[in-house]
């Protein structure tokens, strides 16, 4: 159960350290570079949003 909770938690923290490093580039780096990191930082959140739920869900 913590294990769960742990997990959920590192998600959640990873997600956010994501959207910070994609907004920090946006407002400090210009052209290449900053399309790379947004791309990079995106493209995480988007694999963290389609990876399997953390919990089962019941289909009553």
């Amino acid at each position: 159960m913590t294990e769960h909770l742990l997990l959920r938690r590192l998600k959640i923290a990873v997600m956010i350290t994501l959207c910070i490093i994609a907004v920090i580039a946006s407002t400090q780096t210009v052209g290449l570079t900053r399309a790379l990191i947004e791309l990079l930082a995106f493209g995480g959140l988007i694999w963290l949003a389609l990876t399997k739920p953390d919990m089962p869900q019941n289909d009553a």
